[in-house]
């Protein structure tokens, strides 16, 4: 009888969560042979109008014309996501780019190219949602619903920045 208490105890504990890290969802970002994780730089507020940085933004070299395939956790893939971009042209003119909502279970993944092969991406940001404005009144956001922003994973591009020293790899 004491053993079944001992279980039953250690069984509330597991379910509740009680004693367990709680940790805020990664990112994993992926180009050119690197991986990197991000945890979330800004944070703010369920209207979006008070953010506070927590965390500096990570870093990755990825060559003009390449392609950034960025994954989510559940937690994350759970809810809405997006990702935004800015790139440069080869113009020397900066653009943005953002893909689609994402999210809702269906979505943990994302691939991120840029349109031209000249162009250079310069920083890509992993908006999770804290709430949506959905404008066809569906239970599915469409393509042009917008959200207000919660968490903020972002990532510096690196390639256009001189080498470290004493770094001499090519990518």
């Amino acid at each position: 009888m004491r053993r079944l208490a001992s279980v039953l105890a250690a069984s509330v504990l597991v379910l509740t969560g009680c004693g367990l890290p709680q940790h805020d969802p990664e990112v994993t970002f992926y180009a050119n042979g690197k991986t990197i994780r991000v945890e979330p730089t800004i944070y703010c507020d369920v209207t979006g109008d008070n953010c506070a940085e927590k965390n500096s933004p990570g870093t990755l070299k990825v060559p003009p014309g390449k392609v950034v395939q960025i994954s989510v956790d559940g937690q994350l893939a759970d809810g809405l996501w997006e990702v935004v971009c800015v790139y440069e042209n080869a113009a020397k003119v900066q653009e943005g780019c953002s893909s689609p909502l994402l999210g809702k279970g269906d979505n943990f993944s994302y691939t991120l190219a840029v349109p031209n092969d000249s162009d250079q991406l310069l920083r890509i940001e992993v908006h999770e949602a804290a709430g949506a404005v959905l404008e066809t009144g569906q239970d599915r956001p469409a393509a042009d619903a917008r959200f207000v922003g919660r968490r903020h994973r972002s990532l510096v591009l690196a390639e256009r920045f001189p080498p470290l020293a004493g770094d001499d790899s090519e990518c």
